[in-house]
């Protein structure tokens, strides 16, 4: 019930933030004066976390991650490329500013919806915002099978969450920086020493190198980990670089996170660089209109 209790609040005072937003456009004060930032990034993920960026009222986004295995493999897997990992998402906007989208993911078998929402939009002129701050959060169903299922097993215990503040400044035409806290919480945990609760520092940029292509990285830092002693997991450090190519964003790169959702790739990178637990991997978004605008 409390929880319950929190996300109806979150969601009153994500509504009341943007409609007092919209009401103020729709009463023309100062809009066309009013300069808004566009394009801070180049698709809707920095590489691996969410960018500030979300798909236009009526605009399906369907995008395709893939991440082969190690290339510490080596050549008999073919440096990694015997194996992979994908992720199938779609994302839809409601509104220009208040996107929904459920995923499928091949890691662990998981099931995935979320939520996106544009709370302050960075903008110069009549109203100065130095900043944008975007809402996320995302809801995850692992499917493995039960590793016990002579025991009772429960549908609750397959769940996780996380929950970004997606901070995002575009410095310039070829510069921009997200900054990005990150709340994750599991359900059931495998030991008592384990956190059910996380808490990350994300930091990702992009600099722009043509009008078509750009370079980015990402780095996360667990403040609280899921493992305090002896911990398995590593923090995720991801470098690529976006192409776009008309209708398609296409986005290479290489990481030391398999996972392609929030409480994967922060909360369970167990990849080394050092150890050449290095991951390439790609993404791929396609945009439709299928509503009105």
């Amino acid at each position: 019930m409390k929880r319950i209790l929190l996300l109806a609040l979150a969601l009153g005072t994500i509504q009341s933030v943007v409609a007092q937003d919209d009401l103020l456009d729709f009463l023309g004060e100062e809009e066309e004066s009013i300069n808004y930032t566009s394009a801070t990034f180049k698709d809707s993920r920095v590489i691996n976390v969410q960018s500030n960026e979300t798909a236009a009222k009526g605009v399906l986004r369907f995008v395709i991650s893939h991440r082969f295995g190690r290339l510490s493999d080596g050549a008999y897997e073919l440096f990694g490329l015997d194996n992979a990992t994908i992720r199938l998402g779609l994302d839809y906007g409601i509104t220009d500013r208040i996107q929904v989208g459920i995923a499928r993911s091949s890691f662990e078998k998981t099931y995935e919806g979320n939520l996106k929402v544009k709370l302050l939009r960075q903008s110069s002129g009549g109203k100065e915002v130095p900043v944008s701050l975007t809402w996320y959060s995302g809801m995850y169903i692992n499917g493995l099978r039960w590793e016990d299922p002579e025991r009772e097993n429960y549908f609750t215990s397959r769940l996780s969450y996380a929950h970004q503040l997606i901070v995002t400044r575009k410095f310039s035409k070829s510069f921009s920086l997200a900054f990005v806290p990150s709340y994750l919480h599991d359900n059931l945990v495998r030991t008592a020493e384990m956190n059910n609760d996380q808490l990350a520092l994300g930091l990702g940029g992009r600099v722009k190198l043509t009008n078509r292509l750009s370079l980015n990285a990402e780095y996360h830092y667990r403040v609280i980990k899921r493992v305090e002693q002896d911990d398995p997991y590593n923090n995720s450090f991801s470098i690529g670089v976006d192409i776009e190519t008309g209708g398609h964003v296409f986005q290479l790169h290489v990481t030391n996170s398999r996972g392609m959702f929030e409480t994967a790739y922060i909360g369970e990178t167990a990849g080394r660089w050092v150890d050449g637990d290095i991951y390439f991997g790609f993404n791929i978004s396609r945009v439709f209109t299928v509503g009105k605008r």
